[in-house]
């Protein structure tokens, strides 16, 4: 007998999300029995049981690091830490869960340390973390104005003279 995925029937709408962000490979939406306010899951939308096996791994995190950004920025959280255990569904998928001061947890969140949210709370923070997602990626032009040129240090006058000389010569 096939085991069923909740997972899966997620990703197909076939039960209800707080979804926070979506594209054609990949899902975020905010964990039912968070242990911070903003915990979000992101998972592949192909079923693939443990994050190792998502095909392109390098899309996955990209997707995790831009859902983690978003949760910073919109939640005022300090950092986020993401846990991957993937032991009670078997479906890939990263936590994003982040953390802020006296937040009741240890150097790792402790999973029977649930924040309770009821639905307004799920809808603002979802509304929160979608609104903070950038719709497109930076430019590589605007990341290139971003970096400190290198001044070049300048010839003298002497020393472009020397050069030309020796120029000449050969």
């Amino acid at each position: 007998m096939e085991q069923k995925c909740i997972f899966c029937a997620i990703v197909e709408n076939q039960i209800p999300s707080f979804k926070v962000y979506e594209d054609d490979k990949f899902l975020a939406f905010l964990d039912i029995r968070p242990v911070n306010k903003g915990h979000t899951l992101v998972i592949p939308k192909k079923h693939y049981r443990w994050t190792y096996d998502v095909d392109d791994f390098g899309a996955y995190c990209e997707v995790a690091k831009k859902v983690a950004l978003a949760v910073i920025n919109s939640l005022e959280a300090k950092f986020v830490q993401f846990v991957t255990a993937g032991l009670e569904i078997p479906h890939a998928h990263i936590h994003v869960v982040p953390r802020f001061e006296n937040d009741g947890h240890g150097l790792y969140p402790d999973p029977s340390n649930i924040k309770q949210m009821n639905e307004q709370e799920m809808r603002e923070t979802m509304e929160k973390i979608r609104n903070a997602i950038p719709t497109e990626q930076p430019k590589i032009k605007e990341k290139v104005e971003e970096t400190p040129v290198k001044k070049e240090r300048e010839w003298t006058e002497e020393e472009l003279e020397m050069i030309r000389r020796d120029i000449q010569q050969t």
